[in-house]
């Protein structure tokens, strides 16, 4: 069954002192193209979570956010660095000696000095949180997928029953196609009456000739009838079938170009202009499959 490349999924967990939220959608795109938004915490983690979203999901545009928070405890660590603040005790002792300077040095005097104090997070077991995060991300994504399938099947039922119309239409043209020739005589030989001249019948069977021969679309009626039975068979097919599906819709809007360009019959030119319009509807449709 064919899959839409439109959805959404979301999963969480909270588990050993990590809130880990996982948001996805994806949108149509003829590649698979992943911006990943997460913690600079988890930044190392990236490029596991590009390759855990691909092996499940070929096409599309995926817009992922994953929130990582702390509970329970803080994983912020203040450090002081010892040997700078011993350098400026004893450059402070030293000014106040050399200059006679009076007063204290109190705490809160040294807590500003630069680079004294720092603030920083500690490490953090990411190989931990992988296994953590590989949780809600893999239920995101089940998700994800789940309402692509509900929308394949939308997708499906709509795609086959224009395919039935444009099975139509490409018969209702082969029909005409047979009668083209004889009527575009029966109307030339009924200019030409009242017009009142005389034609050479050899001369009239000739130009019958050619412009059967110019307007013949037998081969483009075969070939549309090979693209849709290809593309039913298609449809059924498993894994990524959109690029593949698309390139038939151009086939076939190209068979119907010719045929229009060919016509001598305005009926036929009417049937490709409904012909047309179906397969542009088509090819909106197939631009969101998988």
């Amino acid at each position: 069954m064919i899959k839409s490349m439109t959805g959404y999924g979301r999963g969480e967990i909270k588990e050993k002192g990590y809130y880990i939220t996982v948001e996805i959608k994806s949108l149509n795109h003829r590649f698979l193209d992943i911006n990943c938004r997460m913690n600079k915490l988890l930044s190392g983690l990236e490029e596991k979570v590009r390759e855990f979203v691909s092996k499940q999901i070929a096409r599309g545009r995926i817009e992922l956010n994953i929130g990582f928070e702390v509970y329970e405890r803080s994983i912020t660590v203040i450090e002081i660095d010892e040997n700078l603040l011993s350098e400026y005790l004893r450059v402070f002792t030293d000014v106040k000696s050399k200059f006679e300077l009076e007063g204290f040095i109190k705490v809160s005097d040294l807590v500003y000095l630069p680079e004294v104090i720092r603030v920083k997070n500690e490490d953090l077991d990411l190989e931990e949180i992988w296994e953590l995060l590989k949780l809600p991300l893999g239920e995101a994504i089940n998700n994800l997928i789940d309402m692509r399938n509900k929308e394949g099947i939308k997708l499906y039922d709509d795609i086959v029953n224009r395919m039935g119309k444009i099975s139509d239409i490409v018969k209702e043209i082969e029909d005409l196609s047979f009668v083209m020739v004889e009527d575009y005589r029966k109307r030339l030989e009924q200019r030409i009456k009242e017009l009142g001249v005389d034609i050479d019948p050899n001369r009239m069977a000739m130009e019958i000739a050619i412009i059967a021969d110019k307007s013949c679309i037998a081969e483009e009626i075969t070939r549309l009838k090979s693209h849709i039975v290809q593309f039913k068979d298609s449809l059924k097919e498993e894994g990524s079938i959109g690029k593949k599906l698309d390139f038939i819709v151009q086939e076939m809007n190209r068979e119907a170009n010719t045929i229009a360009s060919k016509s001598i019959d305005y009926r036929i030119s009417n049937k490709v202009i409904d012909l047309k319009n179906e397969i542009e509807k088509i090819r909106e449709q197939v631009q969101n499959i998988e």
